[in-house]
């Protein structure tokens, strides 16, 4: 475990001490707390701006140049599309 000194005015800190005193825990505990939800929803929103890009990668594969593989209307023979060339 790791200790960190931080700096508060005197409204912060007392608004912190009549939080963390209804809640029943230490000021340590309450920041504690309060880092590790920033750094979760801090975390969420990576995931889901990842996920994001991940979608628009498929969806800008998928709008991309259409390949054309039909000759004539018809679809190569499981042959010629294995034929070495």
């Amino acid at each position: 475990m790791k200790n960190l000194t931080i700096s508060l005015d005197d409204e912060t800190h007392q608004a912190s001490r009549v939080l963390a005193a209804k809640r029943g825990v230490s000021m340590s505990r309450l920041v504690a707390s309060l880092l590790r939800r920033e750094a979760s929803v801090d975390a969420q929103q990576d995931d889901a701006a990842a996920a994001r890009a991940r979608i628009e990668a498929v969806e800008r594969f998928i709008a991309g140049p259409k390949f054309e593989i039909a000759v004539d209307g018809k679809m190569p023979t499981s042959e010629e599309r294995n034929a070495r060339r």
